[in-house]
């Protein structure tokens, strides 16, 4: 019961984290990828054809290479196509293109890296991406509940592996996050 309990809150915390992402990118965006592709295949998302948004993003990218956020797309569309091997490939090339100075987009996607490892019941991946989301996301207001997030998530996986202690000091630090943002 406990171990169903678990894997529950962990699946819906994994697909908040998901939407929290995709909005966020929406609106950290760098304008010159505003490209009618990229457009078309996060219009073609919100319509629910996922498929079908995988060409615009791949046409982006045969235009721009480089483009972390078509990567992004990519990678987000097939987690939800559950083809999680190809979901990393193309999360590795956002991250990988992604500028450092980026850190609440870096964070998201190890976020999202982190939710593929979940899939893949890679725990001890799972938790270093969730480290490095907390090492990226920067210490403000507006990363706060993906900081609480990624705290709770890590907290669940080391749950899982009895971990207790460690487990203890996720959970007392999303806390003590939650706290914050409600004095604020």
């Amino acid at each position: 019961m406990r171990k169903t309990l678990l894997k529950i809150v962990i699946a819906v915390s994994v697909i908040i984290i998901a939407l929290i992402a995709i909005v966020s990118v929406s609106v950290l965006l760098e304008e010159r990828y505003y490209t009618e592709n990229y457009n078309r295949g996060v219009e073609l998302i919100d319509e629910g054809k996922l498929e079908e948004s995988l060409t615009y993003f791949e046409a982006e990218l045969k235009e721009h290479p480089k483009n972390p956020y078509a990567h992004f797309q990519i990678s987000t569309v097939y987690c939800d196509l559950k083809m999680y091997d190809s979901a990393m490939v193309y999360i590795d090339n956002a991250l990988k293109y992604m500028p450092n100075k980026n850190k609440m987009l870096r964070g998201l996607m190890h976020g999202i890296k982190a939710d593929i490892h979940y899939n893949l019941q890679e725990w001890e991946e799972r938790i270093e991406q969730l480290s490095l989301c907390l090492l990226e996301l920067p210490n403000d207001t507006a990363s706060n509940v993906h900081r609480i997030v990624a705290h709770k998530q890590r907290g669940e996986t080391y749950y899982y592996l009895k971990q207790y202690e460690l487990a203890e000091q996720d959970f007392k630090k999303a806390e003590e996050l939650e706290s914050l943002d409600k004095t604020k």
